[in-house]
């Protein structure tokens, strides 16, 4: 990751930041904490993905606020609990879950874009944020909906 970062800057001016991904190399707590105490803040940043946090068993909420000093870059989605719990219970593979829609449009699942809109406030992040909508690609005739649906639930709540 350091190398490539060095890359990235030194040849072409773009910092790097790392993205903890659920179905990924770096997904879990303990990972994410041992990619940032080994990699200082000024080799790499950090973006945080609330649909990812939640689905790899954190708390979105309590990520951003631990590691603002570290935070370059957000990712928002949302989560279905109903279809979370289905397929935790199923032991499935991650984007086997996207295809059954673990991921639903912002607002309609179980992160508080609330709290995260006024916690977000006060870190004073003004960095961009991404709105995604993973689902199955075979089935993407809706996701322009989903994601306007997204993008208005989030102005309705402050953003």
């Amino acid at each position: 990751i350091e190398a490539i970062a060095e890359l990235a800057w030194t040849r072409h001016g773009v910092r790097t930041v790392v993205h903890p991904h659920a179905g990924g190399y770096i997904e879990f707590a303990d990972e994410i904490l041992q990619t940032i105490a080994d990699i200082p803040y000024e080799t790499v940043g950090l973006c945080l993905d609330t649909g990812h946090l939640y689905y790899s068993g954190m708390e979105p909420l309590t990520w951003l606020r631990e590691h603002a000093d570290r935070l370059d870059y957000i990712h928002f989605k949302d989560i279905d609990l109903d279809v979370y719990r289905q397929v935790m219970g199923e032991r499935i593979r991650f984007f086997d879950a996207c295809g059954k829609g673990v991921m639903c449009p912002i607002g309609k699942g179980i992160i508080d874009y609330p709290a995260i809109h006024a916690l977000l406030g006060e870190i004073g992040y003004h960095g961009y944020i991404t709105i995604e909508q993973e689902r199955d690609p075979r089935h993407v005739g809706g996701s322009l909906a989903d994601v306007q649906q997204s993008l208005d639930y989030l102005k309705s709540v402050g953003f």
